[in-house]
């Protein structure tokens, strides 16, 4: 998180959050009801936090578990770009 900019940052694991198409977002097979609502709740949640922040005017960025594993520069380029962008606009 950056305060002073107003950005946050969250890293979400694909698989406690759902990440469509990925692989690794898969289904246990066992107690499928509990997992259900489980990963409901995630979304749930997820979705709440992300609308306050915005609406309190914070910049949101979500990096994926794969996303950073398959390219971390690249996502490491995702948020220093939106730094980049917030801070020219408050200049």
């Amino acid at each position: 998180m950056f305060r002073r900019d107003k950005v946050a940052v969250f890293v979400h694991g694909c698989f406690w959050h759902r990440h469509k198409g990925c692989s690794r977002s898969t289904m246990p097979r066992s107690n499928i009801e509990y997992w259900r609502a489980k990963f409901a709740a995630n979304l749930k949640r997820d979705r709440e936090k992300l609308s306050e922040l915005k609406k309190l005017g914070w910049n949101v960025v979500v990096l994926w578990q794969c996303e950073i594993e398959a390219d971390a520069a690249k996502a490491a380029r995702r948020v220093h770009s939106l730094l980049t962008r917030v801070r020219s606009r408050s200049a």
